[in-house]
C-alpha cells in the first residue's frame, strides 16, 4: 500500500515502543524492568497460568520465561506450583511481594495513561480505540 498506511504503522510502533520505556523509566525505582514487570501483570490477570500460556501471551520463547520467571522467583516475587492437572507443567503465582507491587504499577500506568490521554477528547480516544482493536481483531484473525 501506499505511504498513509506505513506511516500509521511507522506511528502505532513508535508510540507504543515510547509508551513501554516511558512507564519502564517511571517503575525502575521499584526495581522493575520492562520484561518483569510486564510478566507480573500478566501473571495478576491469570492467576494459575502456566509458564507455556505466559511465553504465548508474551509472545516470547519459553526458555525466555523460564529465565525471567527464575529472576522473580529469586526476587520474592513469583512461585511455580506443580500443575493439578498435568505434572509436566508448572503454573506460575504471585507471591506476597508480587501482590504488593501491582498496585504501584496501575497507579503509575493509570497515571501515565491520563496524562498522555488528557489532551485528547473523549471522543478522539473512543474512535482511537474502535480502530486499534479493529485491527488487533484482524491481526488476531490472521
Amino acid at each position: 500500500m501506499g505511504l498513509p498506511q506505513e506511516s500509521f504503522a511507522g506511528i502505532l510502533h513508535e508510540t507504543a515502543r515510547l509508551w513501554r520505556t516511558e512507564l519502564d523509566r517511571r517503575l525502575r525505582p521499584l526495581g522493575l524492568s520492562q520484561a518483569k514487570w510486564r510478566m507480573l501483570v500478566h501473571i495478576a490477570c491469570s492467576d494459575n497460568c502456566t509458564q507455556a500460556e505466559l511465553a504465548a501471551r508474551l509472545g516470547v520463547e519459553a526458555p525466555t520465561v523460564v529465565g525471567l520467571l527464575d529472576r522473580l522467583t529469586a526476587d520474592g516475587l513469583v512461585m511455580r506450583r506443580e500443575s493439578p492437572h498435568d505434572r509436566r507443567s508448572k503454573t506460575v503465582h504471585l507471591c506476597e511481594g508480587g501482590r504488593a507491587l501491582m498496585r504501584p504499577i496501575s497507579e503509575m500506568a493509570e497515571d501515565l495513561s491520563h496524562e498522555l490521554l488528557t489532551q485528547l477528547s473523549a471522543e478522539e480516544v473512543t474512535i482511537t480505540t474502535a480502530a486499534l482493536n479493529k485491527i488487533r481483531d484482524r491481526l488476531l484473525s490472521l
